[in-house]
């Protein structure tokens, strides 16, 4: 059972008067003057109609205050400054409201404080510090001249989704409402939706504070909103309503609404980034040592975070989790928050089991938790993976405003995966792109964005067939049709037999598959561009392209050269899959168009214009050859921002 709970710094509601007199006409200090007045001790005067006039000549209000009266009040941080405060008109007025300007707000509770891999949520404990912040606050103002007899009683519409502890008198919390027990199981979990409590508690008041157990996690007209009501009932000793102007119905409501889930794009403001450590008699430890370089460049705007393959053997990091945020607002218009990671449904071949428990061995902790959205674990397909999924950055049309970005996947993803994104109301609806063409089948394996100095603040990058095979033709008609691409470069059969992939120009413009396959792969593309352009409302200027040619496996087709668009953004810095295109006096003349393209001021690329600083990075046999890239093999990662209060959209 609580104890009696003080509440310090809390102010009744009753009304008072602004100014009263000082002293009334029995306390005057002389009589009374030939004009009617009466001199106070103050320097006031009382006129003869019994007015009071202050020694400035300004009216005195004289008014005694009335005595309070009852107080049945809730406050939320309904204006949504990170305080709850109960004599903010803005968190009185807009306590049920929830819009573009005001509404609260509280975070599912899914880090893990303390540390004992189980999400803060599904215990019956507030972990320290670190958990009571993230806690909403709600306030229940104190009457403290309750009679005895009286009775309050708390309410919340949706017990399963939120517990609700309050404050006791040796600042511990206890649970009052919501989810009891060790959640994390079904059955070991019970739910109470009231709670009543006596007079002394009113006399006090309450701090409460409330954590939910999800996200919003659907649209369907079955599914939980993602707003909660907490409602304060108060009784007399009969039983009967206490009734106030406030309260007519002696009642008081509060509304509040679960965060919303924010997916992480190319030009988010990235702290971190992974990717699988090759050990020291791999091939591909050139991949992380181009990787570590690109880091030590980079004067520690980001770090470089690997995992071993004992940790977990999946090579392909941006695909078995994804990355994003969730927060509310906080203090000094600091958001309060922490990263969240929804995980793939399903295991590669290569790691150990489901990417979940991984995570909750290796991700979970403070300030970073983990979520599974899948129905059926095993379910899905490469669709799933989450280079499939990607984010728009931040644009404006006519008709639309995507302030955060916009979610954007190619073909196949599950059903509730799409219903999750767009039940965030946030960065949907998601707009949904054909990348069944592709063996893999994802969309990174053909778009990407850079920040830009323009007007929309980035531009989209996007693979170029064409433009690869008019870079073969011109070395041709340069004469340099003996001039190699792939030096030194191998690949492996199925039966794990070398293959050499040196070839000269010639060669390739001979190979009519390689073209075939290519101007296939060249129309798919432009079928997507014409539907992102309307979209967007994207001008031809705010694409660049990334050149590379195009294989096939049946009808499906994969980048036969290193598809260098499948690349990593970290702020201005582009880590690219290095090319091994065509040496032309001792210049491999892709890796010249890159940086001449994408790392100069010719496109306006980078936030100051200025191009980005590329680093061109050795993914051949780690990910190109095993039909994956850099973007492919890294994740990168971004906390609590005051860029994303996601809360000042009208959805």
């Amino acid at each position: 059972m609580l104890a009696w709970v003080t509440v310090s710094g809390c102010v009744t509601s009753a009304s008072t008067p602004t100014r009263t007199a000082t002293t009334d006409a029995s306390k005057a200090d002389s009589g009374v003057a030939a004009d009617g007045t009466t001199p106070l001790a103050d320097g006031a005067l009382l006129l003869p109609d019994g007015a009071v006039v202050a020694a400035d000549g300004a009216p005195v209000d004289t008014a005694k205050p009335e005595p309070p009266g009852p107080v049945i009040d809730l406050v939320v941080d309904a204006n949504r400054d990170g305080v709850v405060k109960p004599g903010d008109p803005n968190d009185q007025d807009n306590e049920e409201v929830f819009n573009d300007k005001f509404g609260a707000i509280f975070l599912p509770n899914l880090d893990d404080d303390d540390g004992d891999h189980l999400e803060d949520f599904y215990d019956e404990v507030i972990n320290g510090e670190g958990d009571t912040a993230d806690l909403a606050t709600i306030l229940l103002q104190p009457w403290k001249e309750a009679p005895d007899g009286t009775k309050g009683k708390l309410t919340v519409d949706v017990p399963a989704k939120v517990r609700i502890w309050a404050r006791t008198a040796d600042g511990s919390w206890g649970l009052l409402l919501g989810s009891f027990g060790n959640c994390d199981k079904a059955e070991n979990c019970s739910y109470l939706n009231e709670f009543e409590m006596q007079a002394d508690w009113l006399r006090s008041g309450l701090e409460l504070r409330i954590e939910g157990s999800q996200l919003r996690m659907s649209q369907a007209k079955d599914a939980w909103s993602g707003d909660v009501e907490l409602t304060l009932t108060v009784t007399d000793a009969a039983g009967a309503p206490v009734v106030t102007k406030t309260a007519p119905a002696g009642s008081d409501t509060v509304r509040m609404r679960v965060a919303a889930w924010l997916n992480n794009g190319n030009t988010s403001e990235f702290d971190k980034w992974r990717s699988l450590r090759y050990g020291g008699s791999s091939n591909s430890v050139v991949f992380n040592k181009d990787l570590d370089t690109a880091e030590a460049s980079m004067a520690g705007l980001a770090k470089y975070v690997t995992y071993e393959a004992n940790s977990y053997a999946d090579r392909w990091t941006q695909d078995f989790y994804q990355t994003g945020v969730v927060q509310m607002p906080g203090p000094n218009g600091k958001p309060q928050g922490f990263r969240l990671f929804n995980a793939r449904p399903f295991a590669n071949a290569g790691g150990q089991g489901l990417p979940i428990a991984w995570m909750r061995k290796a991700l979970l902790g403070p300030d970073q938790a983990i979520l599974a959205v899948y129905k059926k674990a095993n379910s899905g397909t490469s669709y799933d993976s989450h280079g499939n999924h990607d984010l728009i950055p931040p644009y404006k049309t006519a008709t639309a405003d995507f302030k955060y970005g916009r979610i954007v996947t190619g073909s196949g993803v599950l059903p509730e995966t799409w219903d999750w994104y767009d039940a965030q109301r946030a960065q949907g609806p998601t707009l949904k792109l054909n990348s069944s063409w592709l063996i893999v089948g994802h969309i990174d394996e053909f778009l990407s964005y850079y920040p830009a100095k323009t007007k929309r603040g980035w531009k989209l990058m996007v693979g170029s067939n064409a433009m690869a095979k008019q870079m073969f033709e011109k070395a041709q008609a340069d004469g340099n049709g003996g001039a190699k691409v792939f030096v030194g470069r191998k690949a492996y059969n199925s039966a794990n037999q070398e293959i050499k992939m040196e070839q000269t120009v010639d060669d390739v413009l001979k190979n009519a598959e390689i073209l075939q396959w290519s101007q296939e792969a060249e129309v798919k593309v432009a079928e997507n561009i014409a539907k992102i352009k309307p979209e967007l409302e994207l001008g031809d200027d705010e694409m660049v392209l990334f050149p590379f040619l195009t294989e096939a496996e049946g009808t499906k087709k994969v980048s036969w050269q290193p598809g260098t668009v499948n690349c990593l953004v970290v702020g201005n810095y582009a880590m690219i899959p290095k090319p091994f295109g065509i040496i032309i006096k001792d210049k491999d003349v892709f890796e010249e168009d890159i940086k001449d393209r994408m790392g100069t001021a010719v496109n306006l690329l980078g936030s100051d214009g200025m191009g980005m600083k590329v680093h061109f990075v050795d993914d051949w046999y780690g990910y190109h050859i095993n039909l994956g890239e850099v973007h492919c093999g890294t994740n990168p990662e971004s906390g609590p921002s005051s860029k994303l209060n996601w809360w000042n959209l009208a959805r």
